[in-house]
């Protein structure tokens, strides 16, 4: 990172600002084009790894693209509002944000437990709740679940 004032390192304020997060973009690659998704989603930390999961129908072009190349970066940004510069000083404009990147393997999840598992992480994040759901069989067998595994977090903050 170049602007190594504000990165952020310490991982129980990255984990801060994923749970204020309530989108997060998933950029892939389409026979050598970029592609972005807005998602939202669930997580949870396994030892430094940071475990994403994300619900979907099973057709589609992203569904397409990550099967063809599962290899992601993703960026989440929140806490997000204008600093004003002056008439004097128009290079004082700005964004203030806090933000997490990083970029990992998507895995599709066909175990009905790990589908449940998944899908709870991401109605506990989506809704701020700790309820656990029962979810329909028909329902599991229409959704696609999948995660990512990352191990290249990085937090920054512009304040």
């Amino acid at each position: 990172m170049r602007r190594k004032d504000r990165e952020i390192t310490d991982v129980y304020e990255i984990m801060k600002i994923i749970d204020d997060c309530p989108v997060i973009h998933i950029a892939m690659t389409d026979n050598g084009k970029p592609y972005v998704v807005a998602l939202n989603f669930g997580y949870e930390r396994q030892g430094n790894d940071l475990i994403l999961y994300f619900h979907s129908a099973y057709e589609g072009r992203k569904i397409d693209i990550l099967k063809r190349n599962p290899e992601v970066f993703f960026q989440m940004e929140c806490a997000g509002r204008v600093i004003l510069g002056t008439p004097e000083n128009p290079c004082g404009y700005g964004y203030s944000y806090d933000s997490v990147t990083g970029s990992g393997r998507v895995e599709f999840i066909e175990d009905e437990e790990e589908k449940v598992h998944g899908l709870h992480c991401l109605i506990r994040h989506a809704g701020k709740t700790n309820e656990d759901f029962c979810f329909p069989k028909e329902m599991l067998l229409k959704t696609c679940v999948f995660c990512l595994r990352s191990t290249d977090i990085t937090g920054k903050r512009h304040e």
